[in-house]
């Protein structure tokens, strides 16, 4: 029996502490022209798929979804774009010991970036240690998605390389 109450104990604390149904933690981030620009606060109208890379590793775990997220929900070419309208953000994280480099890359990335991607990209430097925690994000390594809605709450999370299947939850939640 007390083993029953131990399982069930542990699952409401884990339920209890999960990032989702949480508030994104505010990020000061700027595009590519220097603007600052904060989410959730400046997203707040529309639901918001945002994408965070920390390192080198996690950006090569973006690359498989920028053309399925691009034709998904940003190309209004498309037939997409009448079945989705939110915004889309892949920050790109400098902490700790990458801030070092930051301005280097950031300027080699703002040279080299495409046109139809300057509206997506943003840039944040500084210490995330806590919000990391708070969104139970244990691996610097993976790329993190996130859905928010209007009010900036979390309802989707998921790590690591591109899927239909994410890509498909992610859809459900945006869809008009």
């Amino acid at each position: 029996m007390n083993i029953v109450r131990i399982t069930f104990i542990l699952c409401f604390i884990h339920i209890s502490f999960s990032s989702l149904g949480q508030i994104f933690p505010s990020i000061e981030a700027e595009n590519i022209n220097s603007e600052e620009i904060n989410i959730p606060d400046d997203l707040s109208e529309k639901k918001s798929i945002v994408f965070l890379a920390f390192t080198a590793q996690a950006e090569e775990m973006l690359d498989n979804w920028y053309e399925p997220v691009y034709t998904m929900f940003i190309d209004e070419s498309g037939f997409n774009s009448m079945a989705y309208d939110c915004h889309v953000k892949l920050v790109m994280m400098f902490t700790g010991t990458g801030q070092a480099a930051a301005d280097g890359i950031i300027k080699k990335i703002k040279r080299n970036v495409d046109d139809e991607f300057i509206d997506y990209l943003l840039f944040y430097q500084g210490s995330f240690k806590e919000e990391m925690k708070l969104l139970e994000m244990d691996k610097k390594n993976d790329a993190y998605v996130f859905v928010l809605d209007e009010q900036g709450e979390i309802i989707f999370k998921d790590s690591g390389r591109y899927s239909e299947s994410k890509l498909e939850k992610i859809a459900d939640l945006v869809e008009l």
